[in-house]
């Protein structure tokens, strides 16, 4: 008698988007983020990672052409914290706050979670925000974004494998 095998469960698809310009102190922590994702390499197959720059729109013809099943933005935030504190936001919670609210960008996140929810309003998207503390121009992270930089990867595999992304 053969062994029964299990069925093989799709892997969720999930798109991870650093969002920031690398000029500009702690907003550049999103696309920093990335980097230091691949460089860690050994990543979930299922985990796509994309620098959006400075422009997080610029993503949404990713959703379309790769139909992830979640999206985790990582980006510089305000939420008048100490700079370098973190915190998972869902997308509830970015549409309840105010225009201006966690946005170092001129366009906010809460737009861009907007626009991508009216042609996938099922899509599960997350903001992994970074405190910012200094946004001057051509200055490195301060000292509390580099130590949330340097703490990133197991921030980001501790929350979406935790949630049953486990990838391959």
């Amino acid at each position: 008698m053969g062994k029964l095998e299990k069925p093989k469960v799709k892997e969720p698809k999930i798109l991870i988007i650093g969002v920031g310009n690398r000029m500009r102190a702690d907003d550049a922590v999103g696309p920093m983020a990335i980097d230091r994702l691949q460089e860690a390499g050994n990543l979930p197959s299922n985990w796509l990672l994309i620098d959006s720059g400075e422009v997080p729109e610029n993503a949404l013809g990713l959703v379309d052409k790769e139909k992830p099943d979640r999206v985790l933005l990582i980006d510089a935030c305000d939420w008048d914290a100490p700079a370098g504190d973190v915190r998972f936001f869902s997308a509830d919670e970015l549409l309840k706050l105010p225009i201006r609210m966690l946005s170092t960008h001129g366009v906010p996140l809460s737009f861009w979670v907007k626009m991508t929810l009216v042609d996938y309003p099922n899509l599960n998207i997350e903001l992994l925000g970074i405190q910012a503390g200094d946004l001057t121009f051509n200055k490195p992270l301060t000292p509390g974004v580099a130590a949330a930089l340097d703490r990133i990867e197991g921030l980001v595999r501790e929350h979406l494998l935790s949630d049953g992304a486990t990838g391959s």
